[in-house]
């Protein structure tokens, strides 16, 4: 069986706060392992031949080399003033000597080799960029005199140019695909609940004056392929009633339109526009608490602005609607299951910040390769928390990629999850046409983790196909929520994050106006939308399928695999109670000694009834004791903490995956998982296997629920016979009385303690009281009818 737990590791991060010594300072690299780069950056060449000038334009081309890598200013853009201004950067232990050699074309002008231990600096951020130095190049064909502005020097990824480097394993790379390769940071808008409201239409006339409307209203918002079209329910009359609420998603800034079409059904296969109007985003009522906006009518223009024939009215046809923007909504744009934000539009309604979510993304190791595909991945992984999007560089063609890149999140809510995607980036070749291949995700609950705590471990990337489950490598994280101190040792360091616990998960409306779950997962799909139009409109732009593949919903398609592994939840859910529950039974219920039993029933005898008097008799002659006490417990677990807290080794890995739960450890349930991803239509042979498998399991299911049918239906025939039996009736009244005297003349603390006590020695069922056979009121409930014999 495969091994799918987080495995332990212990890279050496860097600066002084690392899983050594988790107390350190921290710094924006310290999640991550070093990584020295030679950074080259080539600025611009200059002819300066004066003495046997070049009768024809020169265009000077570098190229670096370093032990077997080699990139060059071939194919870059070059400025107005004949500049690159590109950075190139190599892996510093590749070779001793760096190459750079200039050439006009394919004739070579001068090269210029550095040593890699005596000719180049090193530079630590935040220590200023080196300047540029002016490198004459010596001239090995006569009448070429040139000057190269560079600069080298060793740095690290931490160093301001590795977000715009050219790396040296990516010189295969075209130029024009070059910017799909390094990292970036996206910042996805805010979403907003747009709700039309559409209540009534008043004079509304169709193209034809003698026939009646029938009318529907249509709302178009955005553009293709992302247009969104609602649509209202048909009502006729030229007074038409619909109250019907259209919902769609509009991103931050609220700009753009609404259109508002009034179609007019003539045939089943015809319709026609009799009225438009469009409305802008930011016209509408923003609404920051829960409630309605107001009805307000509106002039519905015709098509053309050209009015019926026959039309001599002095007004126009009018529209009734609410139209606001819902800001005090969080719109859902991934699984409710994985949400990694619960925010409001509206920024007055956002809760206290808690701390700093930081992850380390190191590397991978053990990336497959894809199949029909000689060369390995070129892999890139996309971080998301709430709306902010990460995305390391491209390590091309490398099955173990090394990135070592740092990013941080602020946390508002710590039951979130942290999403990250592993894909094997297809912009690199040369074939615009592909999309880039999802690898697999790891998704980390924020619940897990601890404060101030470094988790570093490398995670499988679990894959669910046909073939059942499949590891598709595994990547090393390192994560820590980080808070500010406290004030006072501890206490919290902010009321928000005392208060974090307590506080509502969602905005107040989801609560006074909830959204229906059907209505969620259609807005979901159309914010997921809105993400995807903004996110092509960055450069580079976060491709569409990646942001699909991030933000994609549970499947709610049924699975057998899934229905067992619930069922296998709640039993081992009562397999938990029933083993509390027996250890005590198989010790003491079950014994035939009365020993254990009689003190059972004298310990929770004294608890109830004799511990209240005592503990009341001690307060009553030494008031202070029970503080003296709880402050003594008090100090001596806060010692007791503050010993420990500095002796804190790392944290145990994560456990993110349980193969068992999941019903994916079994290798005879291939057949349960192929049949989540069958598409229709199914061959029969196999959709009767599927069946038959299907009627064993729920033949248990329907007795079972036969058996509780049956007791619903003796209770009701025990009621209906007390309802026309006078005996049972006047006995059922003179119980009840008693209970109500009871009640009211007894105090509710007696009661309560009386019918434990009873409880108790029932339970522990001595030998002199035990009745192994079943009562007689279980007699008579057995005896009372069923609607069994009524079915067939």
């Amino acid at each position: 069986m495969a091994d799918y737990s987080v495995k332990k590791i212990s890279p050496k991060l860097g600066g002084e706060r690392g899983t050594r010594n988790p107390n350190g300072p921290t710094s924006s690299h310290d999640l991550v392992e070093p990584m020295e780069f030679l950074y080259v950056e080539v600025i611009k060449a200059l002819n300066k031949s004066v003495l046997n000038p070049i009768t024809y334009a020169c265009v000077p081309t570098v190229e670096i080399t370093l032990g077997n890598y080699q990139s060059t200013t071939r194919g870059l853009p070059v400025g107005p003033d004949g500049a690159w201004n590109q950075v190139f950067a190599f892996d510093k232990s590749k070779a001793d000597v760096l190459s750079v050699a200039l050439k006009d074309g394919n004739t070579l002008i001068g090269k210029r080799n550095f040593k890699l231990a005596a000719d180049i600096p090193s530079r630590v951020p935040p220590d200023a960029r080196l300047a540029p130095h002016w490198y004459p190049i010596s001239s090995t064909v006569e009448g070429y005199h040139m000057e190269l502005l560079m600069s080298v020097w060793f740095g690290t990824q931490a160093d301001e140019v590795y977000s715009n480097a050219w790396f040296a394993d990516a010189s295969t790379v075209p130029p024009n695909k070059m910017p799909n390769t390094r990292p970036k940071l996206y910042l996805s808008p805010r979403l907003c609940y747009v709700r039309v409201t559409i209540v009534s239409g008043h004079d509304l006339l169709a193209t034809n004056p003698k026939r009646t409307p029938n009318v529907y209203v249509k709302i178009i918002r955005g553009e293709e392929p992302y247009q969104v079209c609602l649509k209202t329910g048909v009502s006729a009359g030229k007074d038409p009633s619909w109250n019907q609420d259209l919902t769609f998603v509009a991103s931050e800034s609220l700009e753009g339109t609404v259109k508002i079409r009034l179609m007019d059904i003539i045939k089943p296969s015809e319709e026609q526009c009799i009225g438009t109007l469009e409305i802008k985003l930011s016209d509408m009522a923003a609404l920051k608490v829960p409630g309605a906006a107001p009805a307000l009518f509106y002039d519905i223009k015709p098509p053309g602005n050209t009015y019926p024939e026959g039309d001599t009215r002095r007004f126009t046809s009018t529209l009734k609607m609410r139209l606001a923007t819902d800001q005090s909504y969080h719109v859902f744009d991934e699984c409710i299951h994985y949400c990694s934000d619960y925010r409001a539009f509206a920024k007055g309604l956002w809760p206290g910040t808690l701390g700093k979510l930081e992850v380390g993304i190191l590397g991978a190791t053990g990336v497959p390769k894809l199949k029909n595909m000689n060369h390995d991945r070129s892999a890139y992984v996309v971080a998301k928390y709430g709306n902010k999007w990460a995305r390391t560089r491209t390590v091309v063609n490398n099955k173990s990629p090394k990135w070592n890149e740092q990013y941080s999140w602020d946390i508002y809510e710590m039951c979130t999850v942290l999403t990250l995607g592993v894909y094997d980036n297809h912009q690199v070749l040369r074939d615009d046409k592909l999309n880039d291949v999802p690898i697999g995700k790891v998704r980390i609950p924020l619940s897990l983790l601890q404060w101030n705590r470094i988790y570093t471990g490398s995670y499988p990337i679990l894959v669910l196909g046909k073939e059942g489950l499949k590891v598709s490598g595994e990547i090393q994280l390192a994560v820590r929520c980080a808070c500010p101190p406290p004030t006072l040792i501890f206490f919290p360091p902010s009321y928000a994050f005392a208060m974090a616990p307590f506080r509502l998960l969602l905005p107040k409306s989801h609560y006074k106006s909830p959204l229906g779950l059907p209505q969620v997962d259609k807005l979901q799909s159309f914010a997921m939308d809105v993400h995807c139009q903004n996110l092509a409109r960055t450069e580079p732009p976060l491709r569409t399928e990646v942001v699909k593949d991030m933000l994609k919903p549970k499947s709610k398609e049924f699975s057998l695999r899934r229905t067992k592994a619930n069922l296998h939840r709640l039993n081992k859910f009562y397999a938990w109670l029933s083993s509390k529950y027996g250890l005590l039974d198989s010790k003491i219920r079950s014994t035939t000694d009365n020993t254990p039993k009689w003190i059972t029933f004298v310990v929770c005898f004294c608890v109830l009834w004799v511990l209240p008097h005592v503990l009341w008799l001690v307060i009553s002659l030494y008031p202070l004791c029970p503080v003296g006490f709880i402050v003594y417990e008090a100090c001596k677990i806060l010692m007791e903490c503050y010993r420990t807290r500095n002796g804190l080794g790392p944290p145990p890995p994560l456990v993110l995956f349980d193969a068992k739960l999941s019903m994916l450890d079994l290798p005879n349930n291939l057949d349960e998982i192929d049949e989540e991803f069958d598409a229709s239509p199914v061959d029969q042979k196999i959709l009767k296997m599927r069946y038959d498998r299907l009627r064993d399991m729920g033949a248990d299911g329907m007795v079972f629920l036969g058996e509780a049918a049956a007791q619903g239906d003796r209770v009701y025939a025990l009621y209906t016979l007390c309802m026309n039996s006078t005996i049972l009736r006047i006995c059922l009244m003179v119980l009840l009385y008693v209970v109500l005297l009871a009640y009211y003349y007894c105090l509710f603390e007696f009661l309560v303690k009386a019918c434990v006590t009873i409880s108790v020695f029932r339970w522990v069922n001595f030998t002199f009281a035990r009745l192994d056979l079943p009562s007689a009121l279980k007699n008579y409930f057995r005896r009372l009818p069923t609607n069994e014999y009524l079915m067939m």
